[in-house]
């Protein structure tokens, strides 16, 4: 039987799945959010009912205080359940759990947001009586929710139906993990006032009450009418101190159909300024819905929704549910009213205690920009909303600007732990480059007058506070004392991705202003007065990002994750055992912040985000070194590192990552789904398709793609919005098409132009040539012979044995790389200047003995090629590793004849790196797998394999069980060869 891939289901009642199927069947409108317990609210692991910023606070306490630390802490509330209905058949309280069950279902439709269950219950007389109940909670109109019960037997039963509001249970969280979150002690929540609708004033039946919080003083107010398709006899209950309306309803028959429709209404959320008298509009509201306009509705507001967020796969439908479950359930949690965004949880759970993160933007933001821009822009709202504590919260820390949080709901910090939560000062960049994303997609510039550009300058200020410019640097701007997205290593100096994200928060504020000088000179005015801002300060912010400090080693030729990472002890197994996951509930702090232990993405991470300031080599190299130190104990960390591999050309290992990331909470593959859903991983797994096996990047404000389909897939759709255009991507193994709607899109196709309008435009998914690059020696010339005399004089100088047989070790390497070959033969140190000494004298001899070089001295069909090469419009370059490339194509008169020459001295790791290669490909424009590259040594093979160009062998010293296409003489060297 097919899988359904619209819905999500369970058939059979699991005890040990009961919390994990609370969070999997969740459902919520972005302000209500209900676990999947039962309308009865038994059996329940946590039968949780929240809205979406409605909190309250309790106080901080340190066992050691100091100044600054955050003094209150921020709970999402468990809330008054006004679905709560429990049924009785002939006298016998309906359970899921119970023995007289004969079949159960559950379901989650993905096109309607309807939770559904079934049940065949048998009763004591021997009738088999079907009960389903259905809800949802309406997308459209945000404070109403509705339950429908049917019931049918085919003989008559007698039903009893009691409905009231459910009051939250007390929960205690005895677990040592800070990912559950804690609870509150004691009721959080004071009854002000309830009682039944009056006679004549509603046409159904129904009760309404009002809360308080006892700390934060926000108000709550929540109803429940109800209707049927039979008489029934009603009874109210009595009243008592302390105690809540019950709706009792009976009735005798063989089919029933009864609706609870139900509402909330909250104040005082950040940003909230209805009156709580409004709730008397969601009252009359529900007393007048229909359950089949609610369903309408959902239907087409899913509609909407799917047209713009799905994402169709053909070849797996694992990977295909659980994507659409991933979405569906994402928009479920995520605020859409300017006063909330995304919590971690969302609303499927009070893990983390309901907080909001980067998350919000990093990761959600990446998906809203692009499919839902009004969800996108009223996240952005909520961050002006708590501006001004923000603001506060940068004089708290005696720093200019202003600091968001790293953990909120009202917009004051709640995180107790300032080495992983105040010093995560990246926070600032990661809103900033949220904003800064959302105007280039959306050209939606109305949202800075209304915040966002405030937002930007002051968050910025932050930055240019901080920081500072180090004369031990150099000069170069610093940021000291922070901590990055790897909470594993804490409190460092000059964090890679915080200083490559800041970087782009000052070019952002310098471009943004000058575009408002010249576009809207008012609002400019209106920021300068209002933030005093001078010339000198925006002098200081270009400069600051002239100058960032981006920390790297040149030896290993990779990006450093910060000052200290590469000083910490690696982890030893033989010495502290296998690591056990997470680390941070098996060690202490100081154990893991002393070793190179990664727990997500980081400085990999900001390769993604800027990858325009990480040569493709640079991310190859800096992924390969930072990957097997990457523990993964992040929910957050896997879509990063599966984009990232199928950047750098491990599929395989991308294709991993990518299906861990979108089966994270399906397979609860980090067993704590029970706690509510990872909503930033499954924002993770749109990117992970989108940027991953699609290639997705912004470049200069095109959108450019790059589509990879693994062999088990047959087709990838997706959708992207730029600035109202909707454009349509459609990946199979063979061809790509692009098609758009709303208007006329230049697009990328790896390095071709396309304009997309009305009709498709199809390419190829599968890289065309369009470059050869070729090695210098020994397939454009051969200078061998002078090598050996040069090598051999400087081995004759010093009674170094050298012969024939070292030579061969030299080819295709750089002339420290072969002077170290020759010194290790020779079992030979000398210091770094004698190293120097040696290679400039051998580079003199040789550089006396090329004088004698010219035209004659090309290989065989060369010049022939080269120009065949040309007449097809195909670039050509020369990727060597030597540093006399340009002398010695001018001795052979071939200067003009390439488009591009490596320079060898800029060349940080030689072959069998792939470095010189992927440069050339970048002189010329191209992705690497658009080139070909030619070779005559086995480490220059290497390197263009590991460059994933197509390549080919010239002469006997290389394998052709190695090359996709062999020569033994360059001679031999075709166009179609080249071009495949």
């Amino acid at each position: 039987m097919a899988l359904d891939t619209w819905s999500l289901e369970e058939t059979g009642f699991d005890e040990m799945y009961i919390a994990q199927g609370e969070s999997l069947f969740s459902i919520g409108n972005g302000y209500i959010g209900y676990r999947g317990f039962p309308c009865e609210r038994e059996p329940a692991h946590h039968s949780g009912c929240f809205i979406n910023g409605f909190y309250e606070i309790s106080p901080i306490h340190y066992g050691e205080d100091a100044y600054g630390f955050a003094r209150l802490n921020q709970t999402m509330l468990d809330l008054p359940d006004c679905r709560y209905l429990v049924i009785f058949i002939d006298g016998r309280q309906i359970n899921v759990s119970d023995e007289r069950v004969k079949f159960y279902r559950r379901r989650l439709d993905f096109r309607t947001g309807i939770l559904e269950q079934h049940m065949q219950w048998l009763t004591d007389e021997g009738k088999l009586v079907h009960i389903t109940w259905e809800t949802l909670l309406s997308m459209q109109q945000h404070h109403i929710g509705a339950t429908r019960v049917r019931i049918h037997c085919d003989t008559d039963v007698h039903a009893t139906l009691h409905s009231t509001i459910g009051m939250p249970v007390q929960r205690a969280n005895t677990e040592l993990d800070p990912r559950m979150g804690s609870t509150l002690s004691g009721s959080s929540l004071v009854c002000e006032d309830c009682g039944y609708y009056a006679e004549g004033e509603e046409a159904r039946p129904g009760f309404q009450a009002s809360f308080k919080t006892v700390e934060s003083a926000l108000s709550l107010s929540c109803g429940a009418v109800h209707e049927s398709s039979q008489p029934l006899q009603t009874e109210r209950g009595d009243l008592e101190e302390e105690s809540l309306p019950v709706l009792t309803f009976s009735w005798s028959g063989a089919d029933l159909s009864f609706t609870k429709y139900f509402y909330y209404h909250t104040s005082g959320r950040p940003g909230e300024t209805l009156p709580l008298e409004l709730a008397q509009q969601y009252r009359e509201e529900i007393a007048t819905s229909s359950w089949q306009t609610l369903v309408e509705m959902q239907r087409s507001w899913y509609e909407s929704f799917w047209s713009h967020a799905d994402i169709e796969i053909t070849g797996d439908e694992k990977l295909q549910q659980a994507l659409r479950f991933n979405f569906f359930q994402l928009q479920q949690s995520t605020g859409r009213d300017g006063m909330s965004a995304l919590a971690a949880k969302g609303l499927t759970g009070n893990g983390y205690e309901g907080h909001y993160f980067w998350d919000t933007e990093i990761y959600g933001m990446a998906l809203f920009n692009h499919t839902l821009p009004d969800t996108a822009r009223a996240l952005i709202k909520y961050r002006i909303s708590t501006l001004d504590r923000a603001r506060a919260r940068a004089r708290e820390m005696n720093q200019k600007g202003a600091l968001y949080p790293w953990r909120t709901i009202n917009g004051l910090e709640a995180s107790a732990y300032f080495p992983a939560g105040t010093a995560q000062y990246h926070i600032n960049a990661d809103i900033a480059y949220a904003i800064f994303q959302y105007l280039e997609v959306t050209g939606d510039d109305t949202i800075l007058e209304e915040g966002a550009a405030e937002v930007l300058i002051e968050t910025a200020r932050l930055f240019l506070d901080l920081g500072f410019f180090n004369p031990e640097k150099g000069g170069q701007f610093c940021i000291n004392e922070v901590t990055g997205p790897d909470e594993y290593s804490a409190l460092s100096d000059n964090n890679c991705y915080t200083n490559v994200m800041v970087q782009h928060h000052f070019e952002g504020v310098v471009q943004l202003a000058s575009r408002l000088q010249n576009e809207n000179a008012k609002l400019w005015d209106r920021l300068v007065e209002k933030l005093s801002i001078t010339d000198d300060e925006m002098s200081l912010f270009a400069r600051a990002s002239e100058h960032m400090y981006v920390p790297y080693d040149r030896k290993r030729g990779i990006h450093m994750q910060d000052d200290y990472f590469l000083n910490k002890e690696v982890w030893d197994v033989a010495k502290r055992g296998e690591i056990r996951h997470p680390m941070l509930l098996h060690y202490h702090p100081l154990v893991i912040y002393r070793h190179q232990v990664i727990k997500q993405a980081d400085t990999v991470l900001g390769m993604l985000l800027q990858h325009h300031r990480f040569p493709w080599y640079q991310r190859k190299r800096n992924f390969a070194f930072y990957e097997p130190l990457t523990t993964g104990d992040s929910s957050l960390s896997a879509c990063i590192q599966g984009i990232v591999a199928y950047d750098c050309g491990f599929l395989d290992l991308g294709s991993s990552y990518i299906r861990q990331t979108a089966l994270m909470d399906i397979e609860d593959l980090h067993h704590n789904t029970k706690d509510g859903l990872h909503t930033a991983s499954m924002a993770g797994s749109w990117m992970a398709i989108v940027y991953g096996l699609g290639g997705f990047r912004m470049q200069k404000g095109v959108p450019s793609f790059r589509p990879q389909l693994p062999v088990e897939l047959q087709r990838l759709k997706f959708h992207l919005t730029f600035k109202g255009v909707v454009l349509t991507v459609t990946i199979e193994p063979e061809i790509t098409t692009y098609e758009a709607k709303g208007g006329t899109l230049t697009v990328l196709h790896r390095s071709e132009v396309l304009t997309v309008g009305k009709e498709a435009v199809q390419c190829s998914t599968r890289a065309a040539c369009k470059a050869v690059i070729f090695d210098l020696d020994g397939v454009i010339t051969s200078t061998d012979e002078y090598h050996y005399r040069a090598w051999k004089r400087l081995a004759d100088t010093h009674g170094w044995e050298f012969d024939e047989k070292i030579n061969q070790k030299l080819r295709g390497i750089s002339r420290r790389q072969s002077l170290q070959v020759i010194l290790d033969h020779n079992q030979v140190s000398v210091t770094e200047e004698q190293m120097q000494e040696f290679t400039n004298q051998k580079n003199i001899w040789y550089r006396e003995s090329l004088e004698e070089l010219s035209p004659k001295d090309i290989l065989p069909g060369i010049p022939e090629l080269l120009e065949r090469l040309k007449q097809h419009s195909v670039y050509t370059a020369i990727a060597s590793a030597s540093r006399n490339a340009p002398f010695i194509l001018d001795r052979l008169g071939l200067s003009d004849s390439f488009d591009a020459v490596v320079p060898a001295s800029e060349v940080v790791q030689g072959k069998p790196d792939p470095e010189v290669f992927a440069r050339a490909a970048d002189m010329l424009g191209l992705y690497p797998e658009e080139c070909t590259g030619v070779e005559d040594a086995s480490a220059g093979i290497t390197a263009i394999k590991e460059a994933l160009m197509r390549t080919v062998g010239v002469g006997s010293a290389v394998d052709p069980a190695l090359c996709d296409a062999h020569v033994l003489d360059t001679a031999d060297l075709t166009v179609d060869m080249l071009l495949w």
